[in-house]
């Protein structure tokens, strides 16, 4: 079974330009952490390691789309400048963003 951090590579395409560094992976899945299976947060020693792995990736392609958010490229039919990379970071962070697991405090 892959680890949460594995699957995060997978989803982020971390090896591809524009890269995501382990730390940064390692960063965004702390960033996620949320309650386990028994109500444990990552805050408590009891705490099982449960991530929104969709929150993570979202978060992933943004900080991948605002890498290249200065790349340019000019489009020859129509002389329209634009950022292909770009627009495909910020396309698959609404994919996953959509994707966020919620929550609600009940009291």
């Amino acid at each position: 079974m892959e680890s949460a951090k594995e699957k995060l590579k997978k989803l982020t395409a971390s090896a591809e330009e524009p890269m995501l560094t382990d730390a940064e992976i390692d960063e965004l899945l702390a960033a996620s952490g949320v309650a386990d299976t028994e109500g444990n947060g990552p805050a408590s020693e009891d705490w099982t390691p449960s991530y929104d792995i969709n929150s993570a990736a979202a978060e992933g392609w943004m900080i991948k789309a605002a890498r290249c958010a200065s790349t340019t490229e000019i489009d020859p039919d129509s002389l329209e400048v634009t950022s292909r990379v770009f627009e495909n970071c910020i396309r698959m962070a609404g994919l996953f963003s959509k994707r966020r697991a919620g929550s609600v405090k009940v009291t």
